[in-house]
């Protein structure tokens, strides 16, 4: 194997590897809940929070990751991508400190958790972005395939230590373990976010500065040799003249513009209709509820019937499953495409998030008895859902957000729109517990897959393929050129 293919691999696996750390913070405390939370929902727990502070707790990584998104885009601009990257994990590892080094102070645990939201915030902007510009047209979807296979592997670790925790420690409703070894079975739990962040921080520092960010910086020179790392210097030559021949007929835009005394307004259409198909897509993708899910599975494995070691033993079956799912969607992504990814993942989300409702439905108005039947069933459609999250949205997602988004607005149109994005996801999982307590898990589910048939018309109707195009074929596109 040739360098420059070796260079390409190790850059996928890194920049990849950024998909490990986004969500592995955010999803690290639903293996800790039945330990942490109140002790009326989860038996045997110490009860150091209560079902509202459960609920701010786990929301912090989204509102904050929303927070840092806004300034992620100028600070990405500002310092480039790989430091960006670096910082990102540097806070992420850090945030371990004020979580796990005390016996439960709701204020520094909750400072911990928004340290790790602001880690996710910047990673979600500044590794797809990365990507984006660092890959050609037909590597690109190779690229958030990686991120969003890594994203899976993360969560899927997540589960892991949990039942790691929960067999070698014990679990928080078994009758025979002590305080102390629930205390630190929590704090075990939260250490381990600390392994994928220097796994990131050491994999970055050996990653070349993104090509297209140093082009517009006036270092050519630099800009070649990043791309000729990645694809050789006969293809590099090829990438930059196309930077330059964009940026050239750009410039000759605005000096139409200015000449017609029109001015280069962000309200054209080659800016607004990509950002705005960008945003309904990404604002969809967080209805749904995935990341509720994904904190909350192993309570509601356990309010369908289950105990907590056989609910982490399924919580971790059910993050096992996206992983191959996402190999598929990975080499499908550059040949099928993403409109049509996208569309068999919404319609499969819209089964399962109805079927798991049924369920629950059945169980509320007591048809059938909450036990291992229920509890499996209602994995069974867990795993439904994640699987065609990870065969569509999952992937396409961070590829329509980083490919859409035109060069002259992506670091700050990325970041506004995941603001956005963020900010939906810390709304539902905020009001989750509250809400499913209040009106039934029947109700919260019926209601996301409802969201879910939104994001397929959305899909079908409003998103343009862009499989095969370069970055300025797109941009070209919608200048209705």
């Amino acid at each position: 194997m040739d360098k420059v293919k070796r260079y390409a691999i190790y850059l996928l696996v890194i920049a990849g590897c950024g998909g490990l750390l986004f969500d592995f913070g955010g999803t690290i405390i639903g293996p800790a809940l039945p330990y942490i939370g109140p002790a009326d929902e989860n038996p045997g727990s110490l009860g150091l929070f209560t079902t509202a502070q459960v609920s701010h707790l786990s929301s912090a990584v989204v509102m904050c990751a929303a927070i840092a998104c806004l300034a992620a885009g100028w600070l990405t601009e500002k310092l480039g991508r790989k430091l960006m990257m670096l910082v990102s994990a540097a806070i992420a590892a850090l945030a371990c400190l004020p979580i796990c080094l005390t016996d439960g102070n709701y204020a520094l645990f909750f400072v911990g958790r928004a340290m790790q939201g602001v880690a996710a915030g910047f990673i979600g902007v500044v590794v797809p972005m990365y990507l984006a510009e660092c890959l050609d047209a037909n590597s690109r979807g190779k690229g958030a395939g990686m991120f969003q296979l890594l994203d899976f592997i993360g969560i899927t670790f997540c589960s892991i230590v949990g039942l790691v925790v929960v067999h070698t420690i014990g679990a928080a409703d078994d009758a025979t373990v002590s305080a102390a070894q629930k205390s630190l079975a929590w704090k075990t739990i939260f250490w381990s976010s600390a392994v994928p962040a220097i796994l990131f921080f050491l994999g970055a520092l050996g990653l070349k500065e993104s090509p297209r960010w140093l082009y517009r910086r006036g270092r050519k020179e630099e800009a070649l040799a990043a791309l000729a790392a990645n694809n050789g210097e006969e293809k590099a030559k090829e990438i930059l003249d196309e930077m330059i021949a964009g940026d050239a007929a750009e410039a000759a835009e605005k000096a139409a513009l200015a000449a017609a005394a029109k001015g280069d307004s962000l309200f054209q259409r080659k800016y607004v209709l990509p950002f705005c198909i960008s945003l309904a897509v990404l604002i969809c993708n967080q209805a749904i509820g995935f990341n509720a899910i994904q904190y909350f599975s192993i309570p509601m494995f356990m309010k369908a019937g289950l105990t907590q070691a056989t609910a982490n033993a399924a919580n971790f079956i059910v993050w096992l499953v996206p992983i191959p799912v996402t190999v598929v969607a990975l080499w499908l992504v550059d040949r099928s495409g993403r409109k049509t990814l996208l569309k068999i993942g919404t319609l499969g989300m819209v089964v399962a998030l109805a079927g798991v409702a049924t369920m629950f439905l059945l169980l509320e108005r007591s048809v059938v008895a909450g036990g291992l039947l229920a509890g499996w069933a209602t994995v069974a459609g867990i795993a439904l859902f994640v699987a065609s999250f990870s065969v569509g949205p999952g992937v396409v997602v961070w590829l329509a957000l980083s490919e859409l988004m035109p060069g002259r607005i992506r670091a700050n149109g990325m970041a506004i729109a995941l603001f956005v994005n963020q900010m939906v996801a810390f709304t539902i999982a905020d009001a989750f517990l509250p809400w499913q307590k209040a009106c039934g898990y029947a109700v919260v589910f019926y209601s996301l897959a409802g969201f879910a048939f939104l994001y397929f018309l959305v899909a079908a109707l409003l998103l343009p393929e862009t499989k095969g195009k370069t970055l300025e074929e797109i941009e070209a596109y919608f200048a209705g050129k």
